[in-house]
């Protein structure tokens, strides 16, 4: 029984995590607060990039002058309806004073009598709208609140290491895959690739071989989709990498420039005591994250500052939890030689035919130690019958 319960918790995990790729990468437990701060923080990033490309690249102002329409207008998966009508439910003419400005700047950057001042006042208007929207929609001890904050920082993470990856040309789905890996120390595949784990009976998996933080891990990373895993690979350990679409890059760039105004202005003032001591450390990563994007570093290193270093400090600190559909994760992890721990609880109906599950309530630990890393999961794996 002890050889089963962690046998069939890998099928599962494996069954999950191959029919789900995305999973891999590090998504945080959302209120709808911390996406609509994502989004407006977004949406100035990309307005700054059209002030800034429009006196020496108009082609890439246009570009980022759709991409900022966008944002506001296109329906959010997350929360499954638009931001235009979440608004003007509160206040109508604020969001038709955006539309209004939005469309504007669309037209300006592309009528050959503009200037760059115009373009600038049109951007600075288009700030203060915004600001003006979360005043509406989000009232101001919530927008205060440290861990909505720490929620928009880790998603502007995200959002910079996604980038990234599209400005490099690297598919979607290894991105992602990329993405988990480095925070769980843990070799997961992609749909289509192989797993391998070292499993002593009699002790759950505690003889999982984990790699120690830095060291390299040899995965099937091929996409499927045209891009081979001796490509995929390079490109991600090219250094100075390769920009293949500039958009993306210029997005990553912006993105990481307003990450520390995120910090800097709206979750160091409001930090908690507990959590004052690491702001230098969090100042220290972003830092290095916008350094590392503008010398175009190699994505290997983007990855680690972003799911290496700032997840797992914002993790510690304000208690973010990760979420996966049909799991409930929890983790925390200290700073220094780190320490993670991981609660699951799973559900699984029917539909899992020639599987031999464990009874309900059966559970099981994990625990791998990797050089000065240890990390312990602990598991509960509900089973409807």
């Amino acid at each position: 029984m002890r050889i089963l319960i962690p046998l069939c918790m890998v099928i599962v995990l494996t069954f999950l995590l191959f029919s789900n790729p995305v999973l891999l990468a590090h998504t945080f437990s959302e209120n709808e607060n911390a996406i609509f701060l994502t989004m407006i923080n977004k949406m100035k990033a990309e307005a700054q990039l059209v002030a800034r490309d429009f006196s020496n690249n108009t082609q890439q102002a246009q570009q980022h002058a759709k991409v900022v329409e966008e944002l506001f207008t296109q329906k959010d998966p997350v929360v499954n309806t638009t931001w235009t009508y979440e608004i003007s439910e509160r206040n109508p003419r604020v969001v038709a004073d955006l539309l209004h400005s939005l469309n504007d700047l669309k037209t300006t950057v592309v009528t050959p009598s503009s200037n760059s001042s115009s373009v600038q006042s049109k951007v600075t208007n288009i700030d203060n709208l915004l600001d003006e929207a979360v005043a509406v929609r989000i009232s101001k001890d919530l927008v205060d609140n440290p861990k909505t904050q720490a929620l928009v920082l880790a998603n502007f993470g995200n959002e910079i290491y996604n980038n990234y990856g599209a400005a490099l040309g690297l598919p979607p789905s290894s991105v992602a895959n990329m993405g988990g890996m480095s925070m769980a120390g843990m070799s997961m595949p992609s749909k289509g690739s192989s797993m391998n784990m070292n499993m002593s009976s009699g002790k759950g998996m505690s003889g999982m071989s984990m790699p120690s933080k830095g060291s390299s891990m040899n995965m099937n990373m091929s996409s499927g989709k045209g891009m081979s895993e001796t490509a995929v690979t390079n490109t991600m350990n090219q250094s100075p990498a390769k920009i293949k679409n500039l958009t993306a890059y210029q997005t990553a760039e912006s993105l990481a420039v307003v990450a520390q105004q995120v910090f800097n202005e709206n979750l160091k003032p409001i930090a908690p005591a507990n959590a004052t001591k690491y702001n230098s450390n969090i100042t220290n990563y972003l830092d290095q994250l916008k350094n590392a994007v503008n010398n175009k570093s190699s994505f290997m290193n983007v990855m680690e500052l972003v799911h290496g270093e700032l997840h797992p400090t914002l993790i510690t600190v304000y208690g973010l939890k990760l979420a996966m559909p049909g799991m409930s994760m929890a983790l925390t992890a200290g700073a220094g030689n780190m320490t993670k721990s991981m609660n699951m609880n799973m559900s699984s109906g029917k539909g899992m035919s020639g599987m031999s599950m464990p009874s309900k309530g059966s559970s099981m630990n994990m625990t791998a130690g990797a050089g000065n890393m240890t990390k312990s999961m602990n598991m509960t794996l509900e089973v409807k019958h």
